[in-house]
């Protein structure tokens, strides 16, 4: 068996960015650009006012004040939108409204509070600073600036940049399509009530989250029974898919039918078999160059391997740079037992006590026990040379959820390129 580290580095090795694709931008948001942008020009195009008031000479109002007002010919109002179409000469103003050009000759604004205008004319009650008020052509951004790299998750603020320089279209990575295969006689949907030795679907649901979580497109396939040619038409349907992740058929003792499928299909295996605890049967695998993640079957196992393993795939399969999970380190509120020989990853909660975090079991450690990593905040990574962790002993605990980091604060990203 190989080590988790040597499993991770496999798989991330293994894959490659599915592709590219131009989409509308209104679309766009949470997606990975794919491509470098520039501005096109300056930004904002023209000096304009940050303040609805009077465009005027500094030198005209020098001295202004609430007992020594400089009065001034109002010759026009220039409102957003509209262009002025006079210059301010010495003894004029404009009244300008908030974002429209500053006309010729003027280089200060004063705001509307600070006067007084009756008539054609207007008084000015304040002395304001050189360009006070004036955003100047190109504040935002200079032509040829660099705005965004590729690889950039496009938040709401990137969204109005992009629609501001006029990309309607953009270029961003594709996401990757994931076909969950699920096999086994025993299993039933998720609106089915199971009966007699019959267990819900439940890892199928769990993976489909798993994958849109970190942006991919899940399609659950239907459940593949334990014959040759059920579980061959799963994975045939799934041929049309980027990646697979496929459930059961890996541990000793199963059905050989998916083995033998697979084997059909040309499967390469890397590996089969990891040291860690929990899904120390998984395995991993190329058909082509299409990744097939062989996750066991117990539900545990399952989410764990993705998170560890699958996740990281289809972040970098997707355009991402940052690919594992947030970790932080937190000490061990209590003993904890883990496997010896082998990475074990304990479902932990996680709570803050004098500044510093400690990490608490958060159930049973088995790997048919759900709840517990439901209620978990994260995975405490139990290095396979220890065997007992003591209480106040460090660990490194990945974050299994955006919830998680928020209410403890994440120290780094790992970054596996």
């Amino acid at each position: 068996m190989i080590s988790a580290d040597q499993a991770l580095a496999q798989v991330i090795g293994s894959v490659a960015v599915v592709g590219i694709e131009r989409i509308a931008l209104r679309s766009a948001l949470g997606r990975i650009l794919a491509e470098e942008i520039r501005s096109s020009r300056d930004i904002p195009g023209f000096d304009n006012s940050a303040m609805d008031g009077f465009a005027v000479r500094a030198a005209d109002v020098a001295g202004a004040g609430e007992r020594s007002p400089r009065r001034l010919r109002v010759i026009e109002t220039v409102a957003a939108g509209s262009m002025p179409t006079v210059r301010v000469n010495p003894g004029e103003a404009v009244r300008i409204m908030t974002g429209a050009p500053v006309p010729q000759g003027a280089d200060s604004i004063v705001p509307v509070e600070r006067t007084r205008a009756s008539g054609g004319m207007v008084e000015i009650m304040a002395e304001p600073a050189l360009g006070e008020f004036v955003r100047p052509s190109g504040e935002d951004l200079r032509i040829g600036e660099l705005v965004m790299n590729a690889g950039k998750r496009l938040s709401p603020a990137d969204i109005g940049m992009l629609a501001s320089l006029n990309h309607a279209m953009i270029d961003v990575y594709r996401r990757p399509r994931v076909a969950i295969v699920a096999t086994g006689d025993e299993l039933v949907d998720v609106d089915q009530v199971p009966t007699g030795a019959q267990v819900v679907n439940s890892s199928a649901y769990a993976l489909a989250a798993a994958v849109e979580e970190c942006g991919g497109e899940a399609v659950i396939l239907k459940v593949a029974r334990d014959t040759p040619e059920e579980i061959r038409a799963r994975f045939n349907e799934a041929a049309a898919m980027d990646a697979v992740l496929s459930t059961g058929g890996v541990s000793a003792g199963d059905f050989d039918h998916v083995k033998g499928i697979l084997d059909e299909l040309g499967m390469r295996t890397l590996f089969h078999g990891v040291a860690q605890k929990p899904g120390r049967p998984f395995k991993y695998g190329l058909i082509g160059n299409r990744p097939m993640f062989g996750l066991p079957g117990n539900p545990v196992s399952t989410l764990v391997c993705f998170y560890l393993y699958a996740r990281p795939a289809l972040l970098k399969m997707g355009g991402h740079s940052a690919l594992g999970l947030p970790r932080v380190t937190a000490r061990c509120a209590a003993d904890m037992k883990v496997a010896n020989n082998l990475t074990e990853f304990v479902r932990v909660r996680l709570e803050r006590r004098g500044g510093e975090l400690y990490a608490l079991a958060a159930g049973s450690q088995g790997s048919n026990i759900l709840s517990a990593l439901s209620r978990a905040d994260g995975l405490l990574v139990g290095p396979a040379r220890e065997n007992l962790l003591k209480a106040g002993f460090q660990a490194t605990v990945l974050l299994l959820s955006p919830v998680a980091e928020a209410e403890v604060g994440f120290e780094e990203f790992h970054r596996l390129h």
